[in-house]
């Protein structure tokens, strides 16, 4: 599932020789909240109403602001759940996609990768994603996935990623489970004082704690 094969055209970007207003007016028009800023077919950065709130020339040109612009973006070749934890940092709804040259491909929604995740896998009618706090002296995968099975669960996707949160420094593990127990799932892997830090149940909705559902919830209705 590279991002390449998921692109959408539907979005519009931004030039480094247009106005700060335009970009203003782009956001608000199309509704987002990040903008592909463009120096010709080359990807530069992102634009956000946060940074055109700091603007100290409003008036002025989008190549300004160049280095205040956020540098998230995924490559063409990189699987889209690369793109989950970026998705979690900024909020935003949408990813640039570029090349090894930083040309811009296109967007990567995020509701296309909701639908990649929640509708793929072994049958997609029940489990969840869970992310790991992942301690490689504490943590065992071959026990987390012992303690998935033995509650019938099927692991159909995992991927380790390096968080860019300045509070984390362990690796995060993302594992996506086919299961109809999903819950005791959750509960045997924290009695085992596996760190949980987030985790999504799709599917079959039981008497879980919302509270630690958040990684995904708020875009599943998009």
């Amino acid at each position: 599932m590279i991002a390449l094969a998921n692109l959408n055209f539907d979005f519009p970007t931004i030039s480094t020789r247009d106005s700060i207003q335009k970009g203003l007016k782009l956001l608000h028009s199309n509704d987002l909240n990040v903008l592909a800023v463009l120096e010709g077919k080359k990807w530069i950065g992102n634009l956000t109403a946060d940074i055109l709130a700091h603007a100290k020339h409003p008036d002025g040109k989008i190549d300004q602001l160049a280095a205040l612009l956020n540098t998230h973006q995924i490559e063409s070749e990189e699987d889209i759940l690369a793109s989950l934890p970026i998705f979690e940092e900024t909020q935003f709804t949408l990813l640039p996609v570029v090349n090894e040259a930083s040309i811009f491909q296109g967007y990567l929604t995020w509701q296309s990768v909701a639908k990649k995740i929640f509708y793929t896998g072994y049958n997609a009618k029940s489990g969840g994603i869970i992310q790991i706090v992942f301690h490689t002296q504490r943590d065992s995968m071959s026990n987390i996935a012992r303690i998935i099975e033995e509650n019938n669960g099927i692991i159909t996707r995992s991927y380790l990623t390096k968080s860019d949160k300045l509070d984390h420094i362990l690796p995060e593990m993302i594992i996506q489970i086919q299961t109809d127990q999903f819950p005791a799932i959750i509960r045997n892997l924290e009695r085992h004082e596996v760190h949980i830090e987030k985790a999504f149940m799709f599917g079959q909705i039981e008497n879980v704690d919302q509270s630690r559902f958040d990684l995904l919830v708020k875009y599943i209705n998009m």
